[in-house]
């Protein structure tokens, strides 16, 4: 792969990533594995917009990504967020 089309798909990843990051409220790091860490989701319904939105699924295609499949992965990892975070889902089985 040509290393122009390598860096402008990272980009489109990062891009995409941050965005899913913004949206779930958690911290993003792209040079390296972070902890999780929670954020102030005050952009939520900013990240959400622009995970639903036609450039979302313009740049997801972009790098090969069929359009809406990063809003749908999205609401997946926040529902198994919000399960992980209520006790009430929490199991004492070891």
């Amino acid at each position: 792969m040509d290393w122009q089309i390598e860096c402008s798909r990272d980009l489109v990843l990062a891009i995409l990533r941050l965005a899913v990051s913004d949206y779930l409220g958690i911290a993003y790091g792209h040079d390296e594995p972070v902890p999780m860490k929670s954020t102030v989701r005050s952009r939520n319904q900013e990240a959400e917009h622009f995970l639903k939105s036609p450039w979302c699924g313009y740049l997801s295609d972009l790098i090969g990504l069929s359009p809406g499949v990063v809003w749908r992965e999205a609401v997946v990892l926040n529902d198994h967020t919000r399960r992980r975070s209520d006790p009430a889902t929490w199991s004492l089985a070891a």
